[in-house]
């Protein structure tokens, strides 16, 4: 349908331009028209559009690398950010794609149990940056206005940057690029006519290792560098939805 619906459309485009001399202001208005439609066609396939943001905590597990020998990690928060597409939005489920940025960050300083006390290394703060894409699947209730949810889906994040300080740049050429992983998470909408309003908190699991190397120092008595993350994330947003619900 959307294929003879454009293809009528250009037709239609075409014969009035070549009337545009007798009146080109009019067929030129209508020309746009005709093509603002045609656009509009398409775009029927997205339901809606979203946009969140909130903060991260993420428990990185250092304890096979050199730094959990001798220091101590507590969780620092991270920016996250995202847009969603709605492509089937049903009474009871809805399956949508969400694109997004997000921060793994933690600080680690110096323990008591440290082997090197005078190590001059200064407090490191870990904040390592990932763009994340993943279909959702999302359970759905209805209460009045509100609206709460289960979401579940697949995800994958590749690295984007090491926003770090200059001490973790040891980790530089071991960082996995792309991370796969699952998403599980719940929340709560208010519908007001075409605009809703939510707060959601997801957890992103991962599948694979945020760094995987060969150890920095042969004299520890472990076999590779492997570090951990799983990250929680709270989040409030806005959506905009094109057609009602069926």
């Amino acid at each position: 349908f959307f294929n003879l619906h454009s293809t009528y459309v250009w037709e239609l485009s075409i014969i009035l331009v070549k009337k545009q001399n007798q009146k080109p202001m009019k067929t030129k208005l209508i020309i746009v028209l005709l093509l603002i439609n045609s656009s509009l066609s398409y775009a029927q396939i997205v339901k809606g559009i979203a946009i969140k943001s909130g903060l991260t905590l993420s428990n990185q597990d250092w304890t096979d690398s050199y730094y959990s020998h001798n220091r101590n990690f507590n969780v620092l928060p991270g920016f996250y950010g995202a847009v969603t597409a709605d492509f089937i939005n049903k009474t009871y489920w809805e399956l949508s794609a969400d694109i997004g940025y997000y921060e793994s960050c933690s600080k680690n300083v110096l323990n008591n149990n440290s082997f090197d006390l005078a190590d001059p290394t200064p407090d490191i703060n870990l904040r390592f940056s990932y763009i994340t894409f993943g279909p959702i699947l999302k359970l759905k209730t209805q209460l009045k206005a509100f609206s709460p949810y289960l979401l579940i889906g697949p995800r994958l994040d590749y690295y984007f940057a090491d926003l770090s300080n200059e001490a973790t740049k040891n980790y530089k050429d071991g960082i996995q690029k792309p991370v796969w992983g699952l998403t599980i998470g719940a929340g709560v909408a208010y519908k007001m006519k075409n605009i809703s309003l939510f707060a959601e908190y997801q957890f992103f699991y991962c599948f694979t290792d945020m760094i995987h190397q060969p150890p920095l120092y042969t004299t520890v008595n472990y076999d590779s560098e492997k570090v951990k993350f799983n990250t929680h994330i709270i989040s409030l947003g806005i959506k905009y939805h094109f057609k009602h619900e069926q």
